[in-house]
């Protein structure tokens, strides 16, 4: 039948290539190039086919586990020029296509010539020298030349499916055809053909890599198993014996190869359950599969090459002849490249298949010659990466790192080489400014590749060391900032990994998660979307626990954060006043009264930025430490996003009882709407001012409001606490909060933890020597404080919400005497007064 059709024709055409290729009267390189151009036709044939190729174990999520129709099926309607359809749960991959209808240069050199001469006539000689008369001919007459012979064109649609071992024996013939033709045929055809065309060849490209990765030796030795197996029990029911002919037996076999791609699936179709598998697959005559079948599945310890090894080498081959192909079209089209400053498709679909040498499994050799590949590429085209749109830079550095969590070594630290050649490529393209492009992607793709990935392992650490290493060993760039950068950007990664890690082990505990998300956010410091992001987490973990007040800071910290984004992006005009560049050394309080200006003057207008939040937190100021990238693509903040962000803080200091600082958020929202004569909006926010002063006036003259208790917790015992032991840590909690009810709530928190006889509390406030308590528990020592002020802070904080408010000072006071007792006589008792900083 036509698929048997099919497998004799290809084992024909591999043998013959292989004939030729071995041959030795064609041994050198320029008859080896002009045999090729006669198989040219089938690169045209596998243009046609596409569609129909084997794709189900490439792109599983294409497939689903109905019933309906077949799985492989894909119908081409319309004719040639039609689209491809769907039929059942048939794959509608990447790859299919309106078939051409032009082939390629190559394609139609050969086939041209062979049309009007005899089959001779197809070797054309490259080295033969056209004259311009016939080379402007040639251009002009182009779609006639390019037109594809009706003999490779099929009149009807063809809704069979080409198994896997008709599409690896296809794309083998096309990768040897890639690998032996002349350099000058392949340039000369890919300088003709359209947009679509190039696409086209880089899809077979992928496809190639696709189809031969290699899957490991276990996965390998499972297939060979699997097709012993259904030989050996194929020929125990007397199927193997398809022709009564002897001599059938001495055919040419692939079916060791075929049942290796195909995975011992067997055949797809109810006929070949029954047919003799010799007559099917002109398969069984492989040696070494005969061999495994006689020896019950075992090969000899004397066999030089293994199933393993041929898959390997295999995979490898394919591998190093596409990245010489992509290398070969990289170095012939650098103008087209490089257009719009690298930000075109052809770009993207280069990179594309540069990046899916990783995406896919690949040999440690294969990967070598890829980083080698790649740092030639990236510095021939800095533009693409550090310029323009950040896409590109952070596909990239997704791909980067996540080798340098490979379980090769010498893997790791060429990604790691890699990584930091990258980086140096970036100072040097910013001459010698900064390397913010690449710091912004790297802190993106680690926080991308810790939810896909699980990276932050010691291989992952190793590479980071690695990465530190270049940077100090870098004679050339040792007296510049870029050492001090890499190292930076080292430290904020290990940040990252390590409170993500430390996340999960305090989900119940709500002080230490809260605690380690800030720390997060912290080195997302240049990254504002994911720095937001981490600030909303902290927000939902406060709200749930009841702490408002927590909650409405994280809020106003979010909207200082898309205010200093927006000032950055030169959303609004530099202030006369000069706000723009007010530090925290020089202003450490803002003036919230120079937030309103005048929207009827055109010369001036208001600027926001963190430091306009300076009067509610001065804990503000860390929303300045953004790095600007003009290429980051973030979600685009607009004013209308900050007065969403300012309301929602207004409506959290409502709930938290934070009356005080209502006035103040409202307050850069009144100078939007009086810009935009909303009079309507404006009567509403000052209405609300109105109620907020009211509420303050009340809560003030009623005394009636309290804003929680303030706790020193310490925690004593390396082997329970690890970097938290000895640590010192300030509790707010809600209301009045006693020192039993926090103290039994830590004690059942770390007794589930640690175990209930591993815990004890410390009963007094006096300083503990951590060598004085038994290594075998966990200590906790619970000490209530309040605030503490100076003489001027006495002064200065008059009411009760500036004394619990933007407050770092807090004091306990513990009894001593002289004589080293705890408690004496009134005239001996002494107290002493420890103040502690946060």
């Amino acid at each position: 039948d036509e698929q048997d059709l099919r497998h004799l024709a290809l084992a024909t055409l591999k043998t013959l290539m292989a004939k030729h290729s071995l041959d030795s009267r064609y041994a050198t390189k320029e008859k080896q190039a002009r045999i090729a151009s006669l198989y040219l036709p089938l690169y045209g044939l596998i243009l046609d086919n596409m569609p129909r190729f084997f794709l189900r174990d490439l792109f599983p999520i294409y497939f689903t586990s109905s019933d309906q129709g077949s799985r492989d099926d894909v119908s081409v309607s319309g004719g040639v020029a039609g689209g491809v359809t769907r039929h059942g749960n048939s794959v509608d991959a990447s790859f299919s296509k309106e078939v051409l209808n032009s082939i390629t240069a190559f394609s139609s050199l050969a086939v041209a010539t062979g049309n009007q001469a005899d089959s001779r006539g197809s070797l054309i000689s490259v080295d033969s020298n056209p004259s311009n008369s016939d080379r402007n001919s040639e251009k002009m007459d182009g779609c006639e030349k390019f037109a594809r012979p009706q003999s490779l064109i099929g009149y009807g649609s063809r809704c069979d499916k080409l198994d896997q071992a008709e599409t690896r024996s296809l794309l083998m013939c096309f990768l040897h055809i890639m690998k032996t033709i002349s350099e000058d045929v392949l340039v000369s055809y890919w300088h003709r053909a359209i947009h679509q065309e190039i696409s086209d060849f880089f899809n077979i490209l992928e496809l190639c890599l696709q189809h031969f990765r290699f899957l490991g030796k276990r996965h390998i030795a499972r297939k060979l198993a699997a097709a012993v197996k259904l030989a050996q029990a194929t020929q125990a029911n007397g199927t193997l014996k398809g022709s009564s002919n002897p001599s059938q037996s001495s055919q040419p076999s692939s079916l060791f190869p075929q049942w290796m791609a195909s995975g011992g699936e067997g055949h797809r179709h109810a006929r070949s359950q029954t047919m003799p598998i010799i007559r099917g697959k002109n398969a069984l005559m492989n040696p070494k599969l005969l061999q495994m079948m006689e020896t019950d599945g075992s090969i000899q310890d004397g066999d030089t090459l293994s199933p393993t090894d041929i898959e390997a080498n295999l995979s490898t081959e394919v591998a190093l002849t596409v990245l010489d192909v992509l290398e070969l079209f990289v170095h012939h089209h650098k103008k087209q490249l490089l257009q719009d400053e690298g930000q075109n498709t052809l770009m993207k679909k280069v990179l594309d298949t540069y990046l899916l040498f990783f995406q896919i499994n690949q040999s440690t050799a294969t990967l070598r010659h890829v980083f080698a590949a790649l740092r030639l590429f990236v510095q021939k085209f800095p533009s693409a990466f550090f310029q323009g749109k950040a896409d590109l830079c952070g596909c990239l550095c997704y791909e980067i790192l996540k080798c340098c969590n490979h379980r090769s070594s010498s893997t790791q630290t060429e990604a790691a080489a890699l990584l930091y050649f990258f980086m140096r490529q970036n100072f040097e393209f910013t001459k010698g400014k900064s390397i913010v492009r690449s710091h912004l992607q790297v802190i993106k793709a680690v926080s991308q590749l810790i939810a896909d990935a699980g990276i932050g392992g010691s291989r992952f650490q190793q590479s980071l060391a690695i990465i530190n290493n270049f940077a100090n060993g870098d004679v050339p760039l040792k007296n510049t900032s870029f050492p001090a950068e890499v190292k930076d950007l080292t430290k904020r990664i290990r940040t990252v990994l390590m409170a993500t890690a430390q996340m999960k082990e305090h989900e119940k505990d709500p002080e230490m998660l809260v605690d380690l998300q800030y720390s997060l956010a912290n080195s997302y410091a240049s990254t504002p979307e994911l720095r937001r992001t981490w600030l909303e987490s902290m927000a939902k973990v406060h709200v749930r626990n009841g702490d408002l007040s927590e909650a409405a800071m994280c809020y106003i910290h979010i909207s200082a954060l898309i205010a200093e984004s927006l000032k950055r992006r030169g959303y609004w005009r530099a202030d006369k006043a000069g706000m723009s560049c007010v530090s925290p050394e020089e202003s450490p309080v803002f003036n919230c009264s120079s937030l309103l200006t005048s929207s009827r003057d055109q010369d001036t207008s208001f600027s926001m930025g963190w430091a306009a939040f300076m009067c509610i937190s001065p804990n503000v100021k860390e929303e300045g430490a953004m790095k600007e990238d003009t290429g980051t693509q973030d979600t685009p903040y607009t004013e209308d996003t900050l007065v969403e962000q300012l309301e929602l803080c207004v409506d959290y200091l409502w709930k938290s009882e934070r009356y005080e600082l209502i006035a103040d958020i409202n307050k850069p929202v009144i100078a939007v709407f009086e810009k935009r004569r909303d009079f309507k909006r404006l009567s509403e926010l000052y209405y609300d001012i109105h109620r907020s002063y009211l509420k303050v006036t009340e809560v003030v003259n009623s005394e009636k409001r309290l804003f929680g208790r303030y706790y020193r917790v310490a925690f004593y015992g390396q082997g329970f606490f690890e970097e938290e032991e000895s640590k010192e840590f300030i509790y707010k909690e809600p209301k009045l909060t006693g020192l039993s009810e926090i103290s039994q709530r830590l004690l059942k928190l770390y007794s589930d933890k640690f175990g209930p006889d591993n815990v004890k509390m410390i009963q007094d406030s006096n300083k503990v020597n951590p060598k004085d308590l038994e290594s075998k528990y966990a200590y906790i020592q619970v000490t209530y404080v309040v605030p503490y002020f100076d003489e001027k802070e006495q002064h200065d904080k008059r009411t009760d919400f500036e004394r619990h408010h933007n407050i770092n000072r807090f004091v306990f006071e513990t009894p001593f005497t002289l004589s080293g007792k705890k408690h004496g006589d009134v005239e001996e008792q002494c107290k002493r007064r420890t103040i502690l900083t946060s």
